[in-house]
């Protein structure tokens, strides 16, 4: 369970001030020549050191724009993130929590806020250093919601090599962050209620960061062997977070054109692959987000629909109208994958339905021909969503298990029935058994 972004060094600040009495004062001098005047900044911090007035020595350092310097090529990444570690001491000697917080979050801002023009060495260098300076203060706290802010503030300084999904664990301590188990259990750990509010602009960074890291692979042309898995997992990854982005609005009256995108994001991302996260995508359709593009976005709102429990004739039917056909160009959707998708998907509805399942039921529910029914079936068990035998004499599917694209009142109904058919088999037996039992004894 990874709550720590390490690979920053240790906290120095102990050892730092029993080497050295005089080392807040070192550290000033250390930060003065980014600031405007040094001397001014020297006084001013010294005046604050001196009277014990933690608050007023960040405050100073934080409005005079001095950790700048600790970004400058003559400090190691291990000697700014120290430099800058020993600052967040302070923040315990603040005495007031509501200031401590604020404070903390200004100087988080403090860092985040340098611009770093350019993509050479030196700048990747330098938004290095900014994401491990938050990172040594993101480790260091312990409230809930500062954490879940710093983090969204690491994620979006990060270069997007640290954020890459589908490696071996450990090789990025950020990246293993981001994995959804790993994430949601820091988040239980953390222990405080996490606003609605603050986990949305967290799950939004992490979607951004996904975004970055796509931008990144496209332009690979490394020949990198596992360049598809990532991609892959940075796909899925970022369809599983716009889904977290749009369960933070519960009410019809938070959504806002923020919401209205993701949710457009959302549709087109389970429309593309929906078999990889079906579980997750499932409820989908009763986002409150997503209802509204009944009326804002409705053809894609009606496609996607159809993907969540709809079959290959519906998708037919929606093709066959002028009106809807256009979503494919508008939304950038391959047709040819779709109809793939709904074919499963149709599989997977049939399976659900019945027990056996004739071939040639299955040629015309998917419009294929006979002799590929049992690729269809190889298929649909490769994806996870169901098992089942092939009875190659009979020309019949044996459905073992499935899951269900939609569990409304329909399916409740059905479950009763299987129930009550089970219930009357099993006291069919116990009565063959006691019957038996009798004819023992006589």
């Amino acid at each position: 369970m990874a709550t720590s972004l390490s690979q920053t060094p240790p906290h120095p600040s102990s050892t730092l001030v029993n080497i050295s009495d005089d080392a807040d004062l070192r550290l000033i001098r250390v930060l003065a020549p980014a600031t405007s005047s040094p001397s001014n900044f020297e006084t001013e911090c010294t005046t604050a050191i001196q009277g014990g007035d933690a608050a007023k020595l960040l405050r100073s350092v934080i409005s005079n724009g001095a950790v700048a310097g600790l970004l400058e090529d003559e400090f190691a990444l291990d000697e700014a993130v120290s430099a800058f570690s020993l600052l967040t001491v302070y923040l315990d000697r603040v005495g007031d929590a509501s200031v401590e917080k604020e404070l903390c979050a200004a100087l988080a801002e403090s860092v985040g806020k340098i611009e770093v023009a350019g993509d050479d060495e030196t700048a990747l260098v330098k938004r290095e250093k900014q994401s491990a300076m938050i990172a040594a203060l993101f480790n260091l706290r312990s409230d809930a919601v500062e954490k879940v802010r710093l983090l969204a503030q690491i994620i979006d300084l990060a270069d997007a090599t640290a954020l890459i999904q589908g490696q071996d664990r450990g090789v990025s301590p950020l990246a293993d962050m981001l994995d959804v188990a790993t994430l949601k259990a820091s988040l239980a750990l953390w222990g405080s209620e996490i606003p609605d509010e603050e986990l949305r602009a967290l799950y939004q960074a992490i979607v951004r960061g996904m975004d970055r890291v796509l931008a990144l692979l496209s332009k690979d042309a490394s020949g990198d062997k596992t360049k598809l898995k990532k991609v892959k997992a940075a796909n899925e990854c970022k369809q599983k977070y716009v889904l977290f982005v749009l369960a933070t609005y519960t009410e019809e009256s938070q959504l806002d054109n923020t919401s209205a995108k993701y949710a457009e994001e959302a549709s087109i991302g389970a429309i593309r692959d929906p078999i990889n996260l079906f579980s997750s995508q499932r409820q989908l359709t009763s986002l409150p987000a997503v209802v509204a593009l009944q009326k804002s976005k409705p053809a894609l709102h009606d496609l996607l629909k159809i993907f969540m429990d709809g079959k290959l004739q519906d998708y037919r039917d929606f093709t066959s109208m002028p009106d809807k056909n256009s979503v494919f160009a508008t939304f950038n959707l391959d047709e040819s994958e779709c109809a793939k998708n709904m074919c499963l998907l149709s599989l997977v509805s049939l399976a659900a339905e019945h027990e056996e399942i004739p071939y040639s039921v299955i040629a015309s529910t998917l419009e294929i021909k006979d002799e590929e029914v049992e690729q269809w079936v190889i298929t649909g068990v490769s994806s996870g969503l169901m098992e089942a035998k092939m009875d190659q004499l009979r020309k019949v599917v044996l459905v073992e298990r499935c899951v269900v694209r939609q569990f409304g009142t329909n399916e409740w109904a059905a479950l009763k029935v299987r129930l009550d058919a089970w219930k009357t088999n099993v006291r069919g037996v116990l009565d063959a058994l006691k019957n038996s039992g009798n004819l023992s004894v006589q």
